[in-house]
């Protein structure tokens, strides 16, 4: 076990799951392989939070949680509406959540605003027991960050994630530098996360996952499974996605391993503009007094393919 990260399958400590789902099927795939390890090593997921504006995202992940036979009852999402919530963001949300989510289309799911969500779940959390796993925008956490005591606990957000958060894993960024998708999204939000964020961050770059394709064989449809007609939807019936949200999910329950390993250096990040107008790309700096790490692969794709793919496929 790395001395700078302690992993869940080890450590047994809790996890919350931020993500953006809607803009991309990975999510999909992300959320059934974290409740697959869940079930294999025995941590609990304390809950899931919405980072986009997308209601109906909510719905798929009710679909996804229940079809794999692990309720999610505590869930969160951005309270503002209209971020990430464009036609492009429903390609499959909306279906999955009407077809395949008994709560949603009832009108009877429940959904905690992200702030309250955030205080409410890390309030109740052992100190130093909690990780929390992003595969989206920072929204979510600058907002906690931000966050004043309340009846759920006396702390202001960034000493209550101090006292109960271990660390952050986030599929972010792109190494060494350049525009990555859930950084230029709410670049500011991504700005004051890695500057301001208490605890040790593990990131999933971009290159990490991007060419780990997985999912399911589209020669073997799977039409009453939420998973499989998510990807079918997305993809337009190929049923294969880049890996980006998976590679930081398997990271944060197996920590270094056979698949992989942190790069020696710790980074801070900074902003530049990259030609587009706004400083939304990120350079990766090595400093010593950093709080970034960045996971690197230590075997090919199609191994770590083959290993997602035994999670995914697990609720067929």
């Amino acid at each position: 076990m790395s001395a700078l990260f302690q992993p869940l399958s080890l450590t047994k400590k809790s996890v919350i799951l931020d993500t953006d789902m809607g803009p991309d099927c990975d999510d999909v795939g992300a959320l059934v392989t974290l409740i697959s390890y869940a079930k294999q090593y025995g941590f609990d997921i304390l809950g899931v939070c919405n980072c986009t504006s997308n209601r109906s995202g909510m719905g798929a992940i009710d679909a996804v949680a229940e079809y794999c036979g692990y309720p999610i009852e505590n869930l969160g999402q951005w309270e503002t509406p209209g971020f990430m919530d464009g036609p492009e963001c429903h390609k499959y949300t909306d279906e999955i959540a009407q077809r395949f989510s008994k709560k949603y289309a009832d009108g009877t799911l429940r959904v905690a605003p992200s702030v309250e969500f955030y205080r409410r779940t890390l309030a109740a959390a052992p100190d130093d027991g909690v990780v929390i796993i992003t595969i989206g925008m920072f929204n979510t956490l600058t907002a906690l960050l931000d966050s004043q005591p309340d009846a759920y606990s006396p702390l202001c957000g960034k000493d209550l994630v101090t006292k109960k958060v271990n660390a952050l894993v986030s599929m972010a960024a792109i190494l060494p530098e350049g525009r990555e998708f859930n950084v230029l999204c709410d670049y500011k939000a991504s700005e004051r996360l890695f500057a301001d964020w208490p605890t040790k961050m593990f990131l999933s770059d971009f290159h990490v996952g991007w060419q780990v394709m997985t999912g399911y064989d589209p020669a073997a449809p799977h039409p009453d499974s939420p998973l499989y007609e998510a990807y079918r939807l997305y993809t337009a019936g190929r049923c294969q996605n880049s890996s980006y949200d998976l590679t930081a999910v398997q990271y944060a329950v197996l920590g270094d391993c056979e698949f992989y390993a942190l790069h020696d250096n710790a980074y801070r990040m900074e902003f530049y503009d990259a030609g587009t107008g706004t400083p939304d790309a990120t350079r990766s700096i090595p400093d010593p007094e950093g709080r970034i790490y960045f996971m690197k692969k230590l075997v090919d794709d199609a191994t770590i393919a083959a290993s997602l793919n035994e999670h995914m496929n697990k609720y067929l």
